[in-house]
């Protein structure tokens, strides 16, 4: 039985930003998103979140409603949600994505204004810049 895939990106505030939340967040995703089912991304740039989740839906929805109290994260701003036909990120927890200029390249190809906002991010496009930026090779993997 072939289960459906469900996505969720959302952009949130850093608040107030602290480098130890990031490796807290991507310790917690790479301690708990497995045994869920949930695979994905996060981006960081100047304080704003920008992650992809995917797994079974009422994971994903779970981890979501999580977010929604987490102190870590402040004006969530929901992008897109729903099911999509496969994963984008099947082989990692979660994924810190480490910005240089070839990913400030992608996002000004996918018409994203300089200087780059997350918030900013059309809500039609952000499954199409994830994919994008999947394609890159300044992931770092946990």
């Amino acid at each position: 039985m072939h289960r459906v895939i469900y996505r969720l990106i959302y952009a949130s505030r850093a608040r107030p930003f602290r480098s130890e939340d990031v490796a807290g967040i991507l310790r917690q995703s790479h301690e708990n998103n497995p045994a869920a089912g949930v695979t994905g991304a996060l981006c960081l740039l100047d304080g704003v979140y920008m992650q992809y989740l995917e797994g079974p839906q009422a994971a994903v929805e779970h981890l979501f409603a999580r977010l929604l109290d987490d102190e870590r994260h402040g004006k969530l701003q929901l992008l897109d949600r729903g099911p999509v036909p496969s994963r984008v990120f099947p082989d990692w927890s979660m994924a810190l994505l480490d910005w240089d200029e070839r990913i400030r390249a992608v996002f000004v190809r996918h018409g994203m204004p300089l200087p780059l906002d997350l918030y900013a991010t059309p809500s039609d496009q952000a499954a199409e810049l994830f994919a994008a930026l999947a394609r890159t090779p300044s992931w770092v993997p946990l």
